[in-house]
């Protein structure tokens, strides 16, 4: 067999489904009437090749993860920071601002003096009811009467808001990655079937009638021949940056 008459290993996804649609294009362009068995074949390859396509999708992988990382310690330290000031204040000369501070550490108490140590799922919904009550609800007079503390509650608040969009990004990141997975099985599941169903079949069917599959079988070497040049241009690539490892 000529060795442009299959398609080598470490083909991407994306080479792997090019290949598949040249040869599914040419056929349905030129209405090449085709012996039956190789019609379903073809019929296959065609549905396969659009299945790969429609699993394409591209992923960071663990982009957000360190980002909410550090999100979570500066979450933690601007609620530390919240409770010494709120408990700094109810020692203070002024009785006002010792009896607002007191109803604030009341609500720190009920929502979870721990609560930056929770996980993410556990603290989010107490860190934004004191959010809610501090800079919206009964207590937002109260926070401006106590000299600085509105500052630290804007920036947790800001935060929260940077971690849960974060948390978002990091979910759609994983169904991404699954995705990616995906694409690899199809992707193997189409250079199998091109290998040991589509091109065999082809390049016997050229010897047996060249007038009819002569030129869809000229057009999958070419192709072949391309992508199967780029393959070997990354195995050489690969192979130079092996050595070059070893050598440091």
């Amino acid at each position: 067999m000529n060795k442009n008459q299959q398609l080598l290993a470490h083909a991407k996804a994306t080479e792997v489904r090019e290949v598949a649609r040249t040869i599914v294009d040419f056929w349905k362009g030129e209405k090449i009437d085709v012996d039956k068995q190789f019609l379903n074949r073809l019929e296959e390859l065609d549905e396969q090749s659009i299945i790969l396509r429609d699993s394409f999708g591209k992923s960071r992988k663990g982009t957000f993860t360190g980002n909410m990382r550090e999100l979570n310690k500066q979450i933690a330290s601007l609620f530390v920071g919240v409770k010494y000031l709120v408990k700094s204040y109810l020692h203070h000369s002024d009785e006002d601002k010792r009896r607002d501070a007191k109803k604030i550490w009341k609500q720190i108490v009920a929502l979870g003096v721990n609560s930056h140590k929770l996980s993410l799922e556990e603290k989010m919904p107490s860190l934004q009811k004191l959010i809610e009550v501090t800079l919206l609800g009964d207590l937002k007079p109260k926070v401006e009467n106590i000299d600085g503390l509105k500052v630290f509650i804007v920036g947790l608040r800001d935060l929260i808001n940077q971690l849960q969009t974060a948390h978002r990004l990091s979910i759609e990141e994983k169904v991404k990655r699954k995705q990616r997975v995906q694409t690899t099985a199809q992707a193997h599941k189409v250079h199998r079937l091109l290998n040991e169903e589509i091109l065999p079949f082809l390049f016997t069917l050229r010897k047996l009638d060249p007038d009819n599959y002569g030129k869809l079988a000229r057009i999958a070497e070419l192709e072949l021949k391309e992508i199967n040049m780029k393959i070997r241009a990354r195995r050489t690539m690969w192979a130079k940056r092996r050595e070059e490892t070893k050598e440091m």
